[in-house]
């Protein structure tokens, strides 16, 4: 296996900053960014408690599967690359969210999680280009594909947000609660699909569930972020919901097209 050794001294790195800073960065920031939110009053202080130890688990098991990989690696093992693309995905995703409660409270700018997510971002690119000799368009496609895995997430978390501040208004709430498990479920299917792009035997199966991801996120978060920008406030402004659907809109093209799908996946069906 070519740069085994290299990408297994960087897994085992990975893996131990990641599982490392997962726990320091709750102990040094999670208090003060609750802090910050009930001061001023954000409605994200209702489920931060929740959701950002939530997410240093996950980036604990992506810091564990990191080392995982890197054993396989030092071993030239096949599953090592698997488990390290699997290990890559879990990361950015977990580290990605927790930067958002801890620059709006301004208890941390920037997002101290940056300092995990960002050299995974930049290892993602030497495990499926130089490790899994990747094209340069399935690897862009693919970080396509988990941003709209995390933005989805990312909806999802805000429509929680939205409904248990609205609660017992179920009239102002109802369009939170219809679309909160909707945009989650479509997260987690983006997050099969970038994963299977370069691991799944079947790609045509790969190929249905990004249409699935695709048809989930619209249908979701177009009448989220409509609703959040026209009818929410008494002035039209501009949602962050938006950005969930229009990405999975542009990479979704590439699912709807078999010509950009087989151009992407080298084939020739």
């Amino acid at each position: 296996m070519r740069y085994s050794g290299f990408m297994g001294f960087v897994s085992i790195i990975l893996g131990i900053l990641g599982v490392f800073l997962s726990y320091l960065l709750i102990f040094l920031f999670l208090e003060p960014i609750l802090a910050a939110e009930t001061a001023a009053a954000q409605e994200c202080r209702l489920t931060a408690p929740f959701f950002i130890p939530a997410f240093a688990g996950v980036g604990i098991l992506g810091g564990i599967l990191w080392l995982v990989a890197g054993v396989g690696f030092y071993q030239k093992k096949d599953w090592a690359h698997s488990v390290g693309v699997i290990a890559v995905v879990i990361t950015l995703f977990a580290t990605m969210w927790p930067n958002i409660p801890a620059m709006e409270s301004k208890a941390a700018v920037p997002g101290p999680w940056f300092l995990i997510f960002f050299p995974n971002l930049l290892v993602y690119f030497i495990l499926v280009r130089n490790n899994g000799k990747e094209s340069w368009g399935k690897a862009i496609l693919g970080l396509g594909v988990g941003m709209a895995f995390i933005l989805n997430f990312i909806n999802g978390i805000a429509a929680t947000t939205r409904m248990l501040n609205r609660i017992p208004d179920y009239g102002e709430a109802s369009i939170y609660m219809l679309t909160m498990p909707t945009n989650m479920i479509a997260s987690f299917i983006f997050g099969y699909v970038a994963v299977g792009l370069f691991l799944a035997k079947k790609k045509e199966f790969v190929r249905v569930a990004g249409l699935a991801g695709l048809f989930l996120a619209i249908s979701a978060g177009f009448p989220l972020a409509f609703y959040s920008m026209f009818f929410e406030g008494a002035d039209p402004t501009f949602s962050m919901f938006i950005m969930g659907p229009v990405v999975s809109l542009v990479v979704g093209l590439f699912f709807i097209s078999s010509k950009k799908w087989n151009k992407i996946m080298g084939s020739t069906e």
